[in-house]
């Protein structure tokens, strides 16, 4: 009997303490969103630099105080500007097809973190690749594609704890000389979701 009523308790708080720590996980939630600020290369140029917003042009007329687009035909992404290596192109190369124009940006999860799901909403001005995980010259992992700007699409994205890249190979169409009338950019955000 002593035996049984022994085993019922350590039973007891086994189940106590398994369920304290189900009950200590939380979910937590976390977004990404392109910004000035982040990271290009332009292989074609042989330059590098930090993202801008693309403004002034026929996609973003104008902008409020935060930078986020207040006119023009490009459609919006709550949170996230559109971005370009410089405000405008540049006249020298809008009138034949020019790119890419390669955006980098680092992604950490904490370590730990598990359940970790993922999903990037994106669109480029003309066309993009958007990879996950790039390490050296490989090109990692392919999220999406797209060739609309006028369509923002949805990929799931695989990520892991600790740190994780995001690159976009960012192309534009050949157009009108004028800067004003052949813009190119991109725009997305990350939203990520962990159990820890």
């Amino acid at each position: 009997m002593r035996v049984v009523r022994l085993l019922s308790v350590v039973g007891a708080m086994l189940a106590l303490l398994v369920g304290a720590s189900v009950a200590s996980a939380h979910t937590h939630t976390f977004k990404r969103v392109s910004a000035p600020g982040q990271m290009w290369v332009d292989p074609i140029a042989n330059t590098a630099g930090l993202s801008v917003l693309a403004e002034p042009n026929i996609g973003c007329t104008a902008v409020d105080e935060d930078g986020f687009c207040t006119g023009g035909i490009y459609p919006s992404l709550p949170d996230a500007h559109w971005i370009w290596k410089t405000a405008q192109t540049l006249a020298s190369q809008n009138t034949s097809p020019y790119g890419p124009v390669i955006f980098v940006r680092r992604v950490n999860v904490p370590n730990g973190a598990t359940n970790i799901q993922a999903v990037i909403q994106v669109t480029a001005d003309n066309a993009y690749n958007a990879y996950v995980n790039t390490v050296g010259d490989a090109t990692g992992t392919l999220i999406g594609s797209g060739t609309d700007w006028t369509i923002i699409s949805t990929f799931p994205v695989t990520l892991h704890a600790g740190q994780n890249w995001l690159v976009f190979d960012v192309s534009n169409d050949a157009g009108p000389a004028a800067p004003f009338d052949n813009p190119a950019a991109l725009i997305y955000k990350l939203r990520v979701t962990y159990t820890r």
